[in-house]
């Protein structure tokens, strides 16, 4: 099953903490006066996001795709495995 896509929603000025509990579940950071919220939607749970923040009041600067980095392969004692694919010279 293909994973969903990760998004960053960044909103003008520093949410209140009452405010942010409507984002239970959700990576929230604060960059100066911008609060950024990172999640992972399907396009329904995106709009519904959307929706919610301007019910809220807040003012949308952004909302896009991120790249997420997989976590490293790792094999034993945290050693990183050869790629098998890749000819040594």
């Amino acid at each position: 099953m293909k994973a969903l896509p990760t998004y960053e929603i960044r909103i003008a000025g520093q949410v209140d903490e009452a405010t942010l509990t409507a984002f239970a579940g959700l990576t929230i950071r604060r960059l100066g006066e911008v609060t950024v919220i990172t999640g992972q939607f399907d396009q329904a749970a995106l709009h519904g996001m959307l929706e919610m923040i301007r019910s809220l009041g807040l003012d949308l600067l952004e909302a896009r795709p991120i790249e997420v980095s997989p976590p490293a392969d790792r094999g034993q004692h945290g050693a990183i495995r050869p790629d098998p694919e890749r000819r040594s010279r």
